[in-house]
């Protein structure tokens, strides 16, 4: 039955704001504003089996009910509608005759004045499931809140009867039913009980979105519940995947200063730091912190959260005393709003026991770490996730402190509770089965640090894979960087500890095939898949991309050319379109997971099945040698060593540390200073002075092979071994036949044909200008012994590129050898008609090449990004360098998957920024990006008739069926016999890296 609100007099005088100067409310509605801090009560006297509905119009400003029954017991707290225009319906039923409340508050205090109008609806008699409703109401707010509080088994009990009422009532699809099955999702997370959430979460989202749709917050917040969960349990592939949509329909639908944005941006700061991108987290928590700064949401749990999590930030980047400052800050306002037993304070004192720790005061981490267990086990139980933290933290204070049978059995008890609760492959289960391996190396019980040692690298790729096949290229390389410490151990316990353990041997090489040029891998993949098997809207990104990326090289080639660079204005810009590269980037690899993840594993044996008969795999890695002995990882690390493994067909893995790379890399500067110079009497010398460090130490181990696979590392990817020189004085160019690969993983590459290509292409002899003529700026060389460089610059803008008439000459003799070949020359060879290939056979482009280092003086001038500062110079480059200039990053979206061989015959097109473990940051890295077989580029200026006679020369030996690799080396042989030739830099410039054989095959010769 339906009753109207008759409004008598008495009636009137209860149902008023408490504040005396506000009107009567009736059936009309009454329109109130907030000022700052303000909370309106209204009394409404109802007689027992009454059910009222109170509607509240959000006029502006969102508002949260409190519903109070005539004792002031919690009813029901009502903020079903997020939004500042939005509706909502507190509903009370009576069991007892009296007055009951309704509390009106600002949802949050920062958003400032509002309206909102308050009126009665109906009064009417309440049916059993009024009443039913009404108890599960009042359930599931004590759940809220009790869970607000941190007494989360107390929440949970409220919540689980909550649900059982209204699922029984309303049924299991109904909204108000998915409303608690989120609550209680989201408490069992606070529980660390992640199974039982997840599939609360997948139970209540579709009917969120069914019944209030897929961008109501409501349901947008649910998402970001799930994203937690993921992100508790290192999931972060499916955390950022709902995480990131999430906050772009609450920043669309609540504004980008809302409190439930700034959730949003924590759990992105989380995910980053987990991926070990600080300077990422820092933004996203910072973000987080002024929007609820804004918002007057300091005295917060959320707050203290993001003041504990810049609190870590700052414990990883060094800075003990500001990290000590921030956690002594957040556990203050902890304590004032959850106690100081509370499960919240637990996990804030053991962040500070760290910082304790790595000072070196034990008795003080081990205090800290002690009051944390206690408190975790007295709320959590002794097998919870939090506990093993705790426990890990006093297993190392133990070894510290000398005890290492405790430090031991702790880490033990650690690593047990962390498999069961978070999963064999969960970051949490990695730094416990590292700490054991570090533990057993430290007493020098090698088999036991073997064992868990290779379990460590097991789950270390397993998150390897998962974190190169999502984000963007920077975040890839971030979070491979931040494993290069673990890296670092397994070669360490192989070189160190265990030089004759065939075992350690095994597990190093493994590690190094793994994830030496992952990144490189990764993005290959990535781009050529989309390639190959885009949708129309993934094709449509790829356009974007490759269009932005055009973008960002054309407003740093056409900069202004002054002193300071590019305008602040320019920087801006540049910096915006970085910025979406970089989204497109991670929304590609993103809809690209499933081929990633079921992407072919890598180990030692199938790598050795891949070496063709009579050659060498040989691994060069930069490391740092690891001491497990030390007190923490700040002294732990020596300086960087270069290493060696080598590896054949078949037996065991020969690993060498060849000594502290700061002489090996003095020692390969003076060579290549040497190199260029056909005039320097000391290359010989020089080059055996290298030979000496990297070669000489592992012939013995090369025993028969005649063709040497070198993957190199740091400085060693700047020279060519075929110049280095043996003992006996020759060259070693003249024993082996030598390739270059980025890791011995490419052998597997390899062995998957490419799509089909088309007919070969040449671009050759640009017309630079017209006429090809200086204008003011830089310019370099003769017209009689023209290089096909330019000279360091410190602007883009300002390059002058001299003319080629010998690249037109060495492109017709090609032509006559490839007679399918389509021939681009003068005005033709323009930076528009290279862009727009499609898979040619073979790519020959002779043509100015460039990579500008900077200089001391001015290093500002020039772009960040190396794959900027690195280029080709094509038709018109003298005027336009914007449309003229094919930037190495740029060169990274040609379509070249399908293409045999690409020959850069031009000058320091094998030249770059060198990072350790991903190569060179150049032209060689962007043509294996956009999927070229094999790479012939050189490493120094040459002189324009030499290459001429050395390009001439290898593409004759190809049309004989020599292989990609062979037929250099023959060209090459064939120029060190002549008297006058011997120099290196006739004939050492050029280098083949990637597939060696011969076109059109897939077999070994």
């Amino acid at each position: 039955m339906t009753r109207t609100l008759v409004v008598t007099g008495a009636l009137v005088a209860a149902l008023i704001v408490q504040d005396k100067d506000v009107a009567v409310v009736t059936s009309t509605p009454i329109e109130r504003t907030f000022a700052s801090g303000e909370q309106h009560t209204y009394q409404l006297p109802l007689h027992a089996g009454d059910v009222a509905t109170v509607v509240i119009e959000q006029r502006g400003i969102d508002v949260s009910v409190r519903c109070l029954d005539p004792q002031g017991r919690l009813l029901a707290l009502v903020q079903n509608d997020y939004r500042r225009h939005g509706e909502e319906r507190p509903t009370i039923a009576a069991r007892v005759t009296g007055t009951y409340s309704l509390v009106v508050r600002s949802a949050f205090r920062g958003q400032g004045d509002g309206t909102y109008a308050i009126r009665i609806a109906e009064i009417r008699t309440a049916t059993a499931e009024d009443r039913s409703l009404q108890e599960a109401a009042t359930l599931h707010s004590e759940g809220v809140e009790l869970a607000e509080t941190g007494r989360f088994e107390e929440a949970e009990g409220r919540l689980r009867r909550a649900l059982e009422i209204v699922e029984r009532v309303k049924g299991a699809d109904d909204v108000a039913t998915a409303r608690v099955v989120a609550a209680l999702a989201s408490c069992l997370i606070d529980r660390r009980r992640f199974t039982e959430a997840e599939p609360l979460f997948n139970q209540a989202i579709p009917i969120l979105e069914r019944a209030l749709g897929p961008d109501d917050p409501v349901t947008l917040r649910a998402r970001v519940g799930l994203a937690r969960l993921y992100m508790f349990t290192g999931q972060r592939v499916l955390a950022e995947r709902a995480v990131q949509p999430s906050l772009a329909g609450l920043e669309k639908s609540l504004g980008s200063n809302h409190p439930f944005v700034a959730e949003s941006l924590t759990i992105l700061g989380i995910l980053r730091h987990d991926a070990n991108d600080l300077e990422q987290a820092e933004v996203f928590d910072r973000k987080a912190v002024a929007i609820l700064e804004s918002a007057s949401e300091t005295d917060s749990v959320e707050y203290a959260d993001l003041v504990n999590n810049l609190g870590i930030l700052s414990l990883d980047k060094g800075d003990y005393t500001r990290a000590e400052e921030l956690l002594r800050t957040a556990i203050r306002l902890g304590e004032g709003l959850r106690g100081p037993d509370s499960n919240w304070i637990a996990t804030a004192v053991n962040n500070l026991g760290i910082i304790a720790r790595r000072r070196g005061r034990y008795d003080e981490a081990e205090r800290d770490y002690l009051r944390a267990l206690s408190i975790h086990e007295k709320i959590l139980g002794p097998d919870h996730p939090d506990v093993a933290t705790d426990l890990n933290n006093l297993a190392i204070v133990y070894s510290n402190k000398g005890d290492t049978a405790r430090s031991l059995e702790t880490h033990l008890r650690a690593l047990r509770i962390r498999e069961q609760s978070t999963g064999a492959y969960s970051g949490a289960t990695l730094a416990s089965l590292g700490n054991l391996a570090r533990t057993y190396a430290r007493i020098g019980e090698i088999p036991a640090a073997i064992e868990y040692q290779q379990r460590t690298d097991a789950v270390l790729e397993k998150q390897l894979s998962l974190n190169a096949a999502v984000g963007s290229e920077r975040q890839k390389l971030v979070f491979v960087s931040s494993i290069s410490d673990r890296t670092d151990r397994t070669i360490s316990l192989s070189l160190d500890l265990a030089p004759h353990s065939s075992d350690a041997s095994a597990l190093a090489a493994l590690v190094i095939l793994q994830r030496k040029g992952r990144v490189l891998d990764a993005m290959t993949d990535l781009l050529a898949v989309r390639r190959n098997s885009a949708s129309p809207a993934d094709q449509r990104l790829l356009d974007e991309l490759k269009t932005t990326t055009s973008q960002i090289a054309e407003r740093v080639l056409n900069g202004p050319a002054v002193a300071g660079g590019p305008s602040q204005r320019d920087q801006k810009l540049i910096k915006e379109l970085e910025a979406r590269k970089e989204q497109i980037e991670a929304t590609i690899a993103d809809h690209n997971l499933e081929f990633r993840a079921a992407s072919r594993a890598v180990s030692v044996q199938a790598v050795q099945e891949a070496i063709p008969a009579g050659a060498v795999l040989i691994e060069y890695v930069v490391y740092r040698p690891f001491d497990p002995t030390a007190a923490n990882n700040d002294v732990a690390y020596g300086p960087s060593h270069y290493a060696v493994f080598v590896i054949g067909r078949s037996g065991d893995v020969q690993g060498r540390d060849l000594g502290i790379a700061a002489p090996i890399d003095a020692a390969i500067s003076a060579l290549r200073d040497a190199l260029p110079d056909p005039h320097r009497a000391d290359v010989v010398r020089l080059s055996r002075a290298v030979d000496a460090r990297v070669l000489q130490p592992i012939r013995a181990a090369l025993g028969n092979s005649t063709r040497l696979l070198i993957s190199p590392d740091g400085a060693l990817n700047l020279i060519p071994f075929e110049s280095l020189v043996e003992p006996s004085g020759k060259f070693t160019v003249e024993r082996y036949a030598i390739s270059y690969l980025s890791s011995g993983r490419d052998l597997l590459r390899m062995q998957i044909p490419r799509g089909e290509s088309a007919s070969p292409l040449i671009v050759a002899n640009p017309l630079f200008g017209d006429p090809d003529s200086p204008p003011t700026g830089l310019r370099q060389g003769s017209a009689s012994a023209q290089k096909r460089s330019i000279t360091s610059s410190s602007d883009l803008s300002r390059l002058y590129f001299a003319p080629l008439a010998g690249t037109g000459e060495e492109a017709r003799a090609i032509h006559a050898l490839l007679p399918d070949a389509t021939l681009l020359t003068r005005k033709d060879a323009s930076k528009l008609a290279l862009t727009q290939v499609s898979a040619p056979r073979v790519l020959h482009i002779a043509t100015h090449g460039f990579f500008l280092q900077g200089s001391p003086s001015s290093p500002s001038t020039l772009p960040m990004n190396p794959l900027l500062r690195s280029g080709l110079a094509l038709a018109g480059a003298n005027h336009d360098k914007g449309a003229s200039v094919l930037t190495a990053l740029e060169a990274s979206h040609l379509n070249l998957w399908g293409t045999q061989l690409v020959t850069l015959s031009a000058c320091d097109t094998g030249l770059g920024e060198v990072r350790n473990g991903e190569g060179v940051y150049g032209l060689r890295r962007s043509f294996f990006l956009a999927g070229a077989e094999t790479l012939v580029m050189s490493l120094w200026p040459v002189n324009d008739y030499v290459a001429r006679q050395m390009m001439t020369a290898y593409y004759r030996r190809l049309k004989t069926g020599l292989g990609r690799g062979e037929a250099l080396r023959r060209a090459q042989l064939s120029m060190l016999a002549q008297p006058n030739r011997r120099h290196p830099f006739y004939w050492a410039s050029f280098i083949q890296a990637g597939d060696w054989r011969p076109m059109n095959t897939h077999e070994y010769p």
